[in-house]
């Protein structure tokens, strides 16, 4: 079996509904290619629950407010 084979029946079986695990392609020592069924915790086809939005970037901070003789006084005065 070529490669391009056995993509293309791992993904007829993928497809396929109700089947556990999940159908790869395994490149054999003998220069072949064969398709292999993946069955474990956490190993299904997973498909999209909803819209992906991207998070809008933050807005930078605004100038400190206080008046310029105040803002870098240390805690207690002259250092």
């Amino acid at each position: 079996m070529t490669r391009a084979e056995a993509e293309a029946e791992a993904a007829r079986r993928n497809a396929a509904p109700g089947t556990a695990g999940v159908w790869a392609v395994q490149h054999t020592p003998e220069d072949k290619w064969r398709v292999v069924h993946l069955v474990g915790g956490g190993l299904g086809r997973t498909k999209p629950t909803g819209a992906h939005v991207e998070s809008k970037p933050k807005p930078p901070e605004p100038s400190d407010p206080r008046p310029a003789i105040f803002q870098n006084v240390p805690p207690y005065g002259a250092a």
